[in-house]
């Protein structure tokens, strides 16, 4: 596929948002012009036009995908490559570089050894080294990892490097910079994983086969299912993404073509041209808008696209795996950190030499979190102008005598329009369920039938609970950073546990009492809107029972006994997953020391392993030092050691 030959698909898009939107708008404007103008009414009907462009062009990337997937499934984008008799083979080098940062270490190392052992699987071992990348801050997680490194070396055949990084300047793009700084020139390609990707051997080794056979791609990007988590908010987000997920990738990738977009993780980067065009420059001014540029990944895909490479999306290969936050908390603290990183692209979106398609992508990962402040404007600005329009008298004149006006109802008008909303937001869903529907084996896959429906309607009705909740969120986010309120780029809290209730009532009550206050506004100053403004109000008002109850990992155990939210990781055959879940089990037996310093100052194997891996990290590059273990503790380098400070 080239450039042009997506042209026509993209304006016929293109083309469908556009007279969506102005359908819509056109609908809206009959009502708002009955009463003549105002500048609140100019600004409702701006907002209104805004959130149905938006909305629209979310639901026409699904029903194209949709439509591509009822005719042919998977046919966008790369060919995907068979694999060969006798096993997969390539003349280039490829690392796998995983960059951590305070992770857990059992559960970091049991992905390692199940992607491992999917590669011996596959027969593709020779075609990879992989490259622990270590920003850990705190002296337990360091060791912890070097003796969890030692324990998986021993235990499969890829070559395995640990590097741990004492300077943590640039956060992730300043550890894949170290890497490819140090290590880069001895690969072609390096396939970079978060610290809780998955993907199968097959994938990996059919991503450097779309390389080899593509010698102008500088990335191919793999869209990960979500996997792995158990309570009832991360069920309900594994079985979205893969019921509504397919379609949505499809679309995207048919209409991207070579202008495809980069996620951070899950993809295979050309080393030469990442690291010829892809340095990140610190933007003017202080943090949160200026300095680092946080939401790296856009950016990259954006530099590799003006240097004339091709950036490809392959939904068609499958095999690739993340997991989703397992509460809501988690879910609106990551969506914090990635809100300050995307509207500094606000600053980039017009950068010198960007293609369109790139500067959309940056556009729409803006407007992903503007979308919530607008939002909130419209439902303002819609009550002042409901508020406004009550305080005339519903009379004419007739010369001088007043003549009773007949008044016109909207009701109808308002119907359709919310009606024209619904189909928008929740169509996506229905079609990936009917898509669905059509393939037995997917279908049996998430429990048949009356299964996905009852998930269906139960998550949609999730949904529609959450928007509110997540509206709020997002809008103070956007205050906040635009304020000048930066956040801390921590490590992430991927382990399962039901979140406090004190912690729970401290995040969500904000959002209790916001929507306590804008229903006794409405029952004050425009009582007859009432019934429009408590389904909006609900979930806010329930946020904290709601919150308790989806971080519950025993409601999502009922859940699943009820046949609900299931996907194929669970019922399917994802020979992956299960060996992962396998892996967590061996892992979860190990006795790791419970005092990892101590361990290194007083065990001399321990000792030895970190002294050799010290020197090695400071002295030359991982990859071409097989002698690891031959250096020996002395006591002069022990007492210079960083570790040795405080104890």
């Amino acid at each position: 596929m080239t450039p042009r030959s997506v042209t026509f698909e993209r304006w016929l898009y293109f083309g469908l948002v556009v007279s969506t939107t102005t359908t819509a708008s056109a609908r809206f404007w009959s009502i708002l012009r009955v009463d003549g103008f105002s500048w609140l009414k100019l600004a409702l009907f701006a907002l209104f036009a805004v959130l149905v462009f938006w909305i629209a062009a979310s639901f026409w990337i699904s029903a194209l995908g949709a439509y591509l997937r009822w005719r042919k499934p998977s046919g966008a984008g790369l060919p995907v490559p068979e694999e060969p008799e006798n096993g997969w083979s390539s003349p280039s080098r490829t690392a796998i570089v995983v960059p951590i940062h305070n992770e857990d270490v059992g559960a970091l190392y049991a992905r390692l050894e199940a992607i491992c052992d999917s590669l011996e699987d596959a027969r593709a071992t020779s075609l990879f080294d992989l490259f622990i990348l270590s920003d850990s801050t705190t002296p337990d997680h360091w060791i912890l990892e070097e003796l969890a490194w030692q324990r998986l070396r021993e235990r499969v055949s890829l070559p395995l490097y640990y590097r741990h990084r004492m300077d943590n300047s640039g956060r992730k793009s300043g550890n894949i910079r170290d890497f490819c700084e140090n290590w880069g020139a001895a690969y072609d390609y390096m396939v970079v994983l978060d610290a809780d990707s998955l993907m199968t051997g097959q994938t990996l080794a059919r991503l450097v086969a779309l390389m080899d056979a593509n010698p102008r791609a500088a990335l191919i990007q793999v869209p990960p299912a979500l996997v792995g988590r158990h309570s009832l908010f991360a069920r309900m987000q594994q079985f979205a993404s893969s019921v509504y997920g397919p379609a949505c990738w499809e679309g995207l990738a048919f209409l991207q073509g070579p202008d495809s977009n980069y996620w951070g993780h899950n993809a295979i980067i050309r080393v030469a041209p990442f690291m010829q065009h892809c340095g990140l420059p610190a933007l003017p001014g202080r943090a949160p808008l200026g300095g680092e540029i946080l939401s790296h990944d856009f950016v990259e895909a954006a530099l590799l696209r003006r240097a004339g490479w091709s950036v490809w999306m392959a939904p068609q290969l499958g095999g690739s795996f993340e997991e989703p936050p397992p509460t809501l908390l988690q879910y609106l603290k990551r969506d914090r950190r990635w809100c300050e990183g995307n509207l500094q692209h606000m600053r980039l979106i017009f950068a010198r030499g960007f293609r369109m398609p790139n500067r959309v992508h940056l556009a729409f990962g803006v407007m992903s979190y503007l979308a919530a402040p607008l939002w909130l404007a419209l439902l303002i600005v819609a009550g002042f102008e409901t508020f406004r329009e009550r305080r005339f008298a519903p009379v004419a004149y007739n010369g001088i005598y007043p003549v009773l006006a007949s008044p016109i109802s909207h009701q109808l008008e308002f119907a359709v329009l919310v009606l024209i909303a619904t189909l928008l937001l929740f169509g996506p869903k229905f079609l990936g369920l009917l898509e669905l529907w059509r393939d037995p084996e997917r279908l049996r896959a998430h429990g048949g039938r009356l299964s996905t429906l009852s998930s269906v309607l139960l998550e949609s009705l999730y949904s529609t609970l959450l928007a509110p909740i997540v509206m709020l969120s997002h809008a103070s986010f956007v205050l906040s950073i635009l304020t000048g309120h930066s956040t801390v780029w921590g490590a992430q809290q991927r382990s399962e546990r039901r979140v406090p209730l004190l912690e729970n009532i401290r995040t969500f009550l904000p959002h209790t009492m916001a929507a306590i206050a804008g229903l006794a506004a409405a029952d004050h100053f425009i009582p007859a809107c009432i019934w429009w403004i408590v389904p909006l109000a609900a979930g806010p008002l329930l946020s904290i029972p709601l919150a308790l109850l989806a971080s519950s990992a025993g409601a999502g155990r009922l859940a699943r006994r009820w046949q609900l939210f299931l996907i194929p990781a669970e019922t399917g055959n994802v020979p992956i997953v299960r060996a992962l879940g396998e892996r967590m089990r061996e892992h979860q037996q190990i006795r790791w020391p419970a005092d990892p310093v101590k361990t290194v100052l007083r065990d001399p194997v321990a000792r030895a392993l970190h002294l050799g891996l010290l020197r090695d990290s400071q002295e030359a590059p991982l990859a071409r030092q097989p002698g690891w273990m031959s250096f020996l503790a002395d006591e002069a380098a022990l007492s210079q050691h960083p570790l040795r400070e405080g104890q």
